[in-house]
């Protein structure tokens, strides 16, 4: 009695097994995602608002490491680049990439060599403007994750799974 409660027999893994573990993985992945949007919905609400800014010219006037912001030491700090734009004869600077992000994604030498941008700026304050409106920044975040459940439900396929054949193959062929 005591055996069958507590049998040890490990057996391989039947595709039903692996799609339902596979199916979980997604779950959870889904749930950490939208637990990430949830935790952002402000900033996601005011870059959503950006879409309907009217887009303007500017003049990248610096771009530089943002030193303040590299935790780890050991990758390249994030970049700040600042716009200068005209909007209705005054003059505003921004260094506001988007309300989701703040990475402005290439090195400093890279902005420095771009003489205009296209920004976006809320014509209700012409002071607040960004480098990229509307959904495209969400949708962006949105397909990172994606990307990264994508390579943890790899790992397991391609890991998980064999290993858990081997080692129920070697645990049987024991006993």
């Amino acid at each position: 009695m005591v055996n069958e409660l507590f049998d040890n027999r490990i057996d391989d893994p039947s595709l039903g097994a692996v799609f339902k573990t596979s199916r979980n993985i997604v779950i959870v992945g889904l749930c950490v995602i939208l637990f990430m949007l949830a935790i952002q919905i402000f900033s996601i609400v005011d870059q959503i608002q950006t879409g309907n800014w009217e887009k303007s010219s500017g003049t990248v006037t610096n771009a530089e490491w943002n030193y303040d912001a590299n935790l780890d030491g050991d990758s390249n700090p994030p970049t700040v680049v600042t716009v200068a734009y005209t909007y209705l004869g005054e003059n505003y600077t921004t260094s506001t990439h988007s309300f989701v992000s703040s990475g402005w994604g290439e090195d400093p030498e890279h902005w420095r060599a771009i003489e205009s941008v296209d920004i976006y700026v809320n014509p209700d304050n012409p002071s607040e403007a960004v480098y990229m409106a509307g959904w495209a920044v969400i949708m962006d975040e949105v397909a990172s994750g994606l990307s990264f459940l994508g390579l943890i439900l790899g790992l397991y396929i391609v890991i998980v799974v064999p290993a858990w054949i081997i080692y129920a193959k070697v645990r049987r062929d024991k006993d």
